[in-house]
């Protein structure tokens, strides 16, 4: 187990899983207020989106182990998470950020997954690690379009519409 989450229960860990995609949902949410382009912002309301989902999952997983409607929260001694000074936003430093709170997700469920008793806990937490491993694929791809074409970023007038 990381060091970082040794010594957290699994119920723990799920209340600080909670709080954490809350967090994510409302930092993607507020990463697509601040890009013009809206293809580009689609994409960071459907990382919210799954976020506020993921939050929902673990509540009913939270539920379902314990019975309990709210989860408890981290510890007072538990270290904060960094926050993303909005009022100095940068789309590049945005992205970064993204993709270290996506790597921390994966290695907080894993963490809980291997502490876990219960199969189906388990392959719960399995499958949310595979998923921000998705949702830090993308970002990566973002911050890589991102360097080659930042102005892209930016561009409101005369996009062409792709897709469905």
């Amino acid at each position: 187990m990381p060091k970082l989450y040794a010594g957290l229960t699994v119920i723990e860990i799920l209340g600080l899983a909670i709080k954490k995609e809350a967090d994510a949902a409302r930092f993607y949410r507020h990463v697509a207020d601040h890009i013009p382009n809206p293809i580009i912002k689609s994409r960071f309301l459907a990382l919210a989106k799954d976020e506020r989902q993921h939050k929902g999952l673990l509540l009913a997983e939270y539920k379902r182990l314990t019975g309990g409607d709210h989860a408890p929260t981290p510890p007072k001694d538990f270290p904060k998470d960094k926050n993303y000074d909005f009022g100095k936003f940068s789309i590049e430093q945005a992205l970064k950020f993204a993709i270290a709170a996506e790597r921390d997700a994966q290695k907080m469920y894993a963490a809980a997954a291997k502490g876990s008793t219960d199969p189906r806990g388990k392959q719960f937490l399995d499958y949310l690690v595979e998923f921000e491993k998705g949702h830090e694929r993308q970002l990566r791809q973002e911050l890589d379009f991102y360097k080659k074409a930042p102005l892209w970023f930016e561009e409101v007038d005369d996009l062409i519409h792709m897709g469905p």
